[in-house]
């Protein structure tokens, strides 16, 4: 391992620019929604695009040039991309099932830690994850560039190739663990926080052996698409009421064979009703590629395919040096105050009733 005081410095420094981009993220925020949200008109101010651009504008467009600046001109620190490796189709399939496998268990995971934190005080289920909540309803278009687009290329750029270039230097497995966690935290909800650690680690695993962070990319796009995207728009499509009225007009059809009008009503409510069909089916379909996920992920660790460099122990000793610095110290009370803000913002309000 290289020397111990650079690796501290080098870990302290690229958290404290991380913890400044969501600072300076929180701060724009805070002015949207205090001073903007008083002078712009009320219409715009409650709407979902309004969300979508303060949600846009100071983490993509203010927070991460800060971090930019930090790390580039202030900072000044030294970076080593992983060198660049062939990734083939195979390989890419094998690592979007351990994607998809860890997201199934890091969702289980999560959302039971969630309830748990927010059901003893009385929040409504529908009420715990504020990004769904925003997604529902809201303009395709807004979801797909905040959520597909943007989101997926800022956050690998932070959390993976800003990071690990200046970090892998100090030991693999320490830059793949803090890449994990600090992606984790930074999501500021325990709803996310388990299967963006895991999904985390695995990016970084990718990063580090291919030295492509388009690949990465590429998985943090498929994945919000199919789970913000997809699965929201046919949350939202989905009628629920349609799908008792079919029922109830089946059995009174069976009942009443020859009634025309009651089979009228009956096609009507079946058509009603494809979206939450598909809505079922598409749940299916991610269980089953879950299921799938964690399978290959038993036959990947039964095989030792994932290997990295360096052992145990000096894993152990690097991530006291990559987290016991002033700088992670900052990005943790950072983002643990980040928690506690999102789950105060439901829990108060339950409260009152």
């Amino acid at each position: 391992m290289e020397n111990s005081s650079l690796m501290k410095k080098s870990y302290s420094r690229y958290a404290f620019s991380a913890i400044m981009f969501l600072v300076a993220a929180v701060i724009v925020q805070l002015f949207n929604n205090i001073v903007l949200a008083n002078v712009l008109p009320e219409s715009f101010t409650n709407s979902s695009i309004f969300s979508f651009l303060n949600i846009i504008i100071p983490e993509y467009f203010v927070g991460f040039p800060v971090l930019i600046i930090l790390i580039m001109l202030v900072f000044k620190m030294d970076k080593k991309a992983p060198e660049k490796n062939k990734f083939g189709f195979g390989k890419f399939i094998v690592v979007l099932f351990l994607m998809i496998g860890a997201v199934g268990v890091g969702a289980v995971v999560g959302t039971a830690v969630n309830f748990a934190f927010t059901l003893p005080f009385g929040v409504k289920v529908t009420d715990t994850n504020a990004l769904a909540n925003l997604m529902n309803g809201s303009n395709a278009f807004w979801r797909i560039l905040t959520v597909g687009v943007l989101a997926p290329i800022v956050e690998e750029l932070v959390f993976r190739k800003f990071l690990i270039d200046r970090v892998v230097k100090y030991g693999e497995w320490v830059a793949i663990i803090t890449s994990g966690l600090m992606f984790g935290l930074f999501h500021g909800n325990f709803s996310q926080f388990f299967f963006a650690t895991l999904i985390g680690g695995i990016f970084a695993y990718v990063y580090i052996r291919t030295g492509k962070v388009w690949i990465t990319i590429i998985y943090h796009m498929l994945l919000n698409l199919a789970t913000s995207v997809v699965t929201t728009t046919l949350l939202g499509m989905a009628d629920y009421e349609a799908v008792t009225r079919y029922s109830e007009l089946s059995k009174q059809v069976l009942a009443n064979p020859n009634d025309t009008a009651l089979q009228a009503e009956m096609t009507e409510a079946m058509m009603a009703s494809i979206p939450y069909i598909l809505l079922t089916l598409w749940f299916i379909f991610l269980i089953f590629l879950a299921i799938v996920g964690i399978v290959v992920w038993i036959i990947v660790l039964a095989k030792k395919k994932i290997k990295v460099q360096p052992t145990e122990a000096q894993v152990e000793k690097g991530m006291k040096y990559a987290w016991g610095n002033i700088g992670m110290i900052l990005f943790i009370i950072g983002t643990v105050a980040l928690f506690v803000a999102n789950y105060l913002m439901m829990i108060i309000p339950a409260l009152k009733g």
